[in-house]
């Protein structure tokens, strides 16, 4: 028993250490769409840089549910359809100070241009209040107010919830995931997310992923239009991962979308 006791220390201290500490996160991807005669190659890239260290609960790609934590962000995509291309551009940050929060977003692409502001309030390191206006181009302005909650569970695992609204209530999004450490070193995810807007039917979607360590997972996706995805992430070392997936939908038998990618973290 006192062997127990003087070994549990350690025990913490070997699980502290192995948490890492990343600041920025960056992913090439590569995507092929194929729809009958329609043939689409996607080819993106994001980067977002933190200005605090965010430690990992586990797996290398797995954080807190709330990340009070200044940064920015930007990101660029390249399509080409049949011959004919077009491009997106986004750049963004949040930028925390105290328990007030103010953010924004610019998003560029061939058809429109989009800005949005908003600003939130981190009543605890648990709950998150934003509100944020939307402006898209030629377009009304829509105020959109969302609520996060983290409810903490034993160790590092949670089960977090975000709920969201516009000014008119016309459209109602409510999701939330669920983090857990497993035995022998395994992690489990799974998500599930609920949208109900005045034009249409509730559409919801779900997904899980698997970690069979801090470095390899396997995940699977659903939602009510029948369509579904597969993936798989392995980082090599703490700062490199390759990602695949395969997506498609069961009343397309033809739509197939294969995806590739790498991520890098610093």
């Amino acid at each position: 028993m006192k062997f127990k006791f003087a070994a549990l220390p350690l025990m913490l201290a070997s699980a502290v250490a192995s948490a890492e500490q990343y600041n920025s996160f960056t992913d090439v991807d590569y995507t092929s769409t194929d729809f009958g005669t329609v043939d689409v190659d996607t080819l993106s890239f994001q980067s977002q840089y933190y200005f605090g260290a965010l430690e990992t609960l586990g797996p290398r790609k797995e954080f807190n549910y709330i990340l009070p934590v200044s940064n920015i962000y930007g990101g660029f995509a390249y399509s080409d359809a049949n011959g004919s291309s077009s491009d997106a551009l986004t750049v963004g940050g949040e930028y925390y100070t105290g328990q007030w929060k103010v953010f924004g977003e610019l998003q560029d692409d061939d058809f429109s241009t989009d800005y949005s502001v908003g600003a939130g309030f981190l009543f605890t390191p648990n709950f998150l209040a934003e509100v944020e206006a939307v402006k898209p181009e030629d377009q009304d302005t829509v105020l959109l107010f969302r609520g996060q909650y983290n409810h903490q569970l034993t160790g590092n695992d949670y089960i977090g919830f975000t709920a969201e609204v516009d000014d008119d209530f016309d459209y109602r999004s409510v999701s939330s995931k669920y983090f857990t450490a497993l035995s022998g070193g395994q992690y489990l995810t799974a998500g599930l997310s609920m949208t109900d807007t005045d034009n249409s039917d509730v559409f919801w979607g779900g997904d899980i992923e698997f970690y069979f360590n801090e470095n390899t997972s396997i995940g699977a996706g659903y939602a009510e239009d029948e369509s579904y995805y597969f993936d798989a992430t392995h980082f090599f070392n703490r700062n490199v991962a390759a990602k695949v997936a395969y997506g498609s939908n069961r009343d397309f038998d033809d739509l197939d979308v294969f995806s590739l990618g790498v991520t890098i973290q610093l």
